[in-house]
């Protein structure tokens, strides 16, 4: 009772007057508001239907004013080659004849408004008889033959409209004589009048637009249109400006166009000459202005919207009085009902009969209040019997619920002999029945092993004759929808068997992801995990193993070392998902092919490895080269994109190429280096009479480019940030090595590492490291910076000393430097590892395990290191959303390496939801392209990429 009290009061309480109020009011908005978009939406129509009306008048006046101009000139050209018998007179050839029939033509153009007046003969090359305008605006050559053909082709008049200097419209008249074609008259008029009456007449503004020539980009350059008629040239032109940068194609505005310019509104329509003018470029527009129109409709909105809002005001008013009163009696009455709630009768009987006797007209409510008086009478009588039957109750209850609210773990009671009485929340969600569903259910049903099914019951039975304590065992569980869990179960008999035969108390411990986890562990401790391949430290020990067999029986064995060409390409191009895409894809490939006895492994980045038992060379030859075959005749498909792949294939034998492994690995790295140097997609079996130069000639290839690089400057750094997985603040950002060639290539440290520690490089890399990133640090006081570190590094402490310096000499905070070692560097030297970390740590600089998970010798190693951080290997972390063992890894060595009291760093984050479950998990730090990629600007931070919801 007094937890219902509790939980009731919590709640927030709204009157039924308030809510009726609300949704009153409610539908009242919407019906306002539906009201008000009506209208609008009428509005909108009728001038939206007036526009297009508009439209269609302004296109039929300006189509008549040119068709009617258009008429005019032909008829009079008809006219005068009719009055004054021209025809006749250029029939004849008689220049008399033909001087005065055009006697008066001088005048009759000034008459007849007419710009210009022509005469031509259709005898040869259609040659001028006379002409009455000005040298300037004579039309082009081109324009005007094609004109005259057109006219003697068809003996009927044509019209065209050109605008160089002026827009004329000319109209070219054939003349006749005795039915045939003697001469051509052309009559041209400026188009500037009917523009100018069209304006006057319509009220809108009207621009003609035509191609620009190839001397000048026009007025309308983004058009490529010039305007040689228009209305009110100093608006239109910066409007049509305007237009050409909002629609960079004048055919959107065929059906016509609103647009806001100069706290005005206009109607834009595009009319293309050629629907006026045949065969005529260039286009009209027609700008109309709206604004008072709009002004209008919206001033009616609003005072429509005025209206509607005093409307529902006053109704709201009237709604409120009409509610109140009777609400208000119903509102009392729901604050006396708690009372009965509480055991207040005698309280609530009080309240009930004096707001019933306040009533002056009995209604329904006083009719609620006379009921509530009854129901007090009866609800105290239920109460004393309900408390005696609870207190007899309350033992067992308390027993029951204590038993099933346990912590999380599966508990069931059954009988003595197996069956199940009940099962708490957690049993029937991990198994998949509901609670009423396990009830009767048989236990060693349960159980997944038929074979243990007999030995568990008669265990039981034993349990509860012979009076043992208790009784342990791990089975497998079998759920409902045939998933397998292992469970560790602990049966304990009761003191007494109850009525329903409850005997056995039994308690299971979910331990799958438990079992799991050290499962995946004991599988990534020897394979691959994007392409389920061996990795190079179980194919180190296989290698091993066959070399020591083929050594004592003599028997061959092929070892084939290679690498993808084009690999690094892929990746830059389509991203390391295709990139892993390719490696799954060789992987499954070399499975296919490979033997049962085929020791088939991923070394490390596009580089495989097969070993090949009892085989020869021209076993291992054929392998190699029906490889590059199959891979060179099935391009790698990734989204839209192909890629011919190959591979570089170096072979040695075991044993008569090398002593040891390391030496038969050393000897195939060598062969695949010649096999790539013949031009890739190669296979080379290893020669003695060519290992020596190779391998010297990589050493001085990369000594020499790395001393001068170091000299030069020509190594820099990228910057990545690692960010707090929970608030989003950089940390501290990791300082990415990087060589940049003389071609200008960027090589990663993956390409010239290897080789400079075969130079014996990488001592002095690891100190121009150093050294450069305390530069970096002097400067800028603000960052903080992890760097990478070599083998070397913890072999010789010499490079310490330049630490203790900074320090005095910079005035260098040592907790702004975190230096990076790799499981291989501690394992090579585990003792003067930690005493160069620990003279290290002691100056007060940080360490941090990289590529943790990758291997796992460095797991015993980690508690006895005095590093501060952990990084997680990207190989773990990038399908950790689909992949549950990777998940159930990642979460087990958390709860591990935080046992240690390390700070745990994920690498390869790429997105959202692995960012998620990450914090989900505890992890303390992230990196990766999702919290920001590498940039050579040192002050890059993660808070300009940081998802939102970390911060929030």
């Amino acid at each position: 009772m007094r937890n219902s009290k509790t939980e009731v009061s919590n709640q927030r309480f709204i009157g039924l007057q308030w809510k009726s109020f609300l949704w009153l009011s409610i539908l009242l908005l919407c019906l306002s508001s539906a009201f008000y978009a009506l209208n609008h939406h009428s509005l909108t129509a009728q001038f939206n239907a007036q526009r297009q009306s508009e439209a269609r008048s302004l296109r039929d006046h300006i189509r008549g004013l040119f068709t009617g101009t258009s008429d005019r000139l032909i008829r009079l050209g008809g006219a005068l080659a009719a009055m004054s018998d021209l025809g006749e007179a250029l029939r004849s050839k008689d220049q008399k004849k033909i001087s005065h029939s055009i006697a008066d033509y001088a005048s009759l153009r000034y008459e007849l408004d007419v710009r210009r007046l022509d005469l031509y003969t259709t005898e040869g090359d259609y040659s001028l008889v006379r002409s009455w305008i000005p040298d300037d605006e004579k039309l082009p050559e081109n324009y005007l033959r094609n004109a005259m053909e057109k006219v003697k082709e068809g003996e009927k008049p044509f019209t065209l409209l050109y605008c160089q200097p002026l827009c004329l419209l000319h109209a070219f008249i054939p003349i006749l004589a005795d039915g045939k074609n003697m001469g051509v008259i052309s009559l041209g008029q400026s188009i500037a009048d009917f523009i100018i009456d069209f304006h006057l007449i319509t009220g809108a503004d009207i621009a003609l637009a035509v191609p620009a020539d190839s001397n000048s980009s026009g007025e309308i350059p983004e058009w490529g249109m010039r305007v040689p008629a228009l209305t009110d040239p100093p608006k239109l032109t910066a409007l049509l400006r305007h237009l050409s940068e909002i629609y960079h194609n004048p055919l959107e505005l065929d059906k016509g166009q609103l647009i806001q310019w100069e706290n005005s509104d206009y109607d834009v329509y595009h009319i293309p000459l050629n629907e006026i003018i045949p065969g005529q470029e260039g286009f009209i527009i027609l700008i109309s202005d709206v604004s008072k129109r709009l002004h209008d409709i919206q001033h009616a909105l609003n005072q429509a919207m005025l209206a509607t809002m005093g409307g529902l005001v006053a109704a709201e008013l009237i709604l409120l009085y009409l509610i109140r009163v009777p609400l208000r009696r119903l509102g009392r009455f729901a604050l006396t009902l708690p009372l009965l709630a509480e055991g207040a009768y005698d309280q609530a009987r009080d309240r009930f009969s004096a707001h019933l006797n306040s009533a002056r007209f009995r209604d329904e409510i006083d009719f609620l209040y006379d009921s509530a008086v009854k129901l007090s009478h009866q609800l105290e009588q239920n109460s004393d019997a309900l408390d005696i039957k609870n207190k007899e109750l309350a033992e067992e209850r308390d027993f029951i619920r204590g038993l099933l609210a346990s912590a999380q773990v599966l508990v069931v009671t059954q009988t003595r002999h197996g069956i199940i009485r009940v099962g708490n929340d957690f049993a029937a969600q991990l198994t998949g029945y509901a609670p009423h569903q396990l009830q009767g259910l048989k236990f060693i049903d349960l159980i997944a092993n038929a074979d243990s099914k007999r030995e568990v019951l008669d265990k039981l039975e034993a349990l509860c004759n012979n009076g043992q304590r208790r009784m342990e065992h791990e089975l497998e569980l079998t759920c409902r929808n045939g998933e397998m869990r292992r469970v560790v179960w602990v049966h304990t008999p009761l003191h007494e068997e109850y009525t329903d035969g409850t005997a056995v108390l039994s308690v299971g411990l979910d331990v799958t992801d438990r079992v799991h986890a050290e499962s995946r562990m004991r599988w990534l401790a020897n394979h691959d995990p994007l392409t389920s391949l061996v990795n190079r430290h179980r194919f180190i020990e296989d290698l091993t193993h066959t070399y020591d067999e083929v050594a004592r029986t003599g028997i061959s064995a092929a070892l084939l070392v290679f690498d993808l060409d084009h690999f690094k390409e892929i990746n830059d191009t389509s991203g390391h998902a295709a990139g892993d895409a390719l490696l799954c894809m060789i992987a499954d490939e070399l499975q296919t092919r490979a033997r049962i006895s085929d020791i088939v492994a991923r070394l490390g980045g596009d580089e495989f490895a097969v070993l090949m038992p009892q085989t020869d060379s021209y076993g291992a030859e054929t392998f190699a080269k029906q490889l590059n075959e199959r891979l060179l005749s099935a391009p790698f498909v990734f989204g839209e994109k192909r890629y011919k792949v190959g591979a570089s294939i170096g072979i040695a034998f075991l044993p008569e190429h090398g002593s040891n492994i390391h030496e038969v690995m050393a000897n195939a790295d060598l062969a695949m280096y010649e096999a790539k140097r013949a031009g890739r997609s190669q296979v080379r079996i290893f020669a003695y009479e060519h290992r020596q130069w190779e391998a010297l000639k990589q050493n001085v290839y990369w000594k020499d480019i790395l001393t001068q690089a170091i000299a030069t400057d020509h190594l820099f750094f990228e910057f990545q940030p690692v960010a707090d997985a929970k608030t989003g603040k950089t940390v501290y950002s990791e300082a990415l090595l990087r060589l940049r060639m003389a071609d200008g290539r960027i090589a990663l440290p993956g390409e010239f590492m290897p080789a400079a520690e075969r130079a014996g490089l990488n001592y002095d890399l690891d100190c121009y490291v150093v050294k450069t990133v305390l530069q970096l640090l002097s400067t800028n006081q603000e960052k903080r910076l992890s760097v990478n570190l070599s083998t070397a590094a913890l072999n010789d402490s010499g490079w310490t000393q330049m630490l203790a310096q900074a320090i005095q000499s910079h005035n260098l905070a040592p907790d702004r430097v975190i230096f990076e070692i790799t499981e291989t560097a501690v394992i090579t030297d585990m003792e003067k590892a930690k005493q160069i970390t620990d003279e290290v740590i002691s100056l007060g600089f940080c360490f941090a395990v990289d590529d943790f998970g990758a291997g796992f010798s460095s797991l015993y190693y980690l508690k006895h290191l005095p590093v501060e951080y952990v990084k997680i290997d990207r190989s773990l972390i990038k399908d950790i959303i689909n992949n549950k063992e990777d998940y159930d890894f990642v979460s087990a060595i958390t709860t591990m390496i935080h046992a240690y009291g390390k700070k745990i760093v994920c690498v390869g984050v790429e997105n959202a939801d692995a960012l998620e479950l990450l914090r989900d998990m505890g992890i303390d730090l992230v990196q990766g392209f999702y919290i920001g990629y590498p940039s050579e600007d040192i002050s890059f931070t993660v808070k300009e990429v940081f998802p939102k919801q970390v911060h929030g």
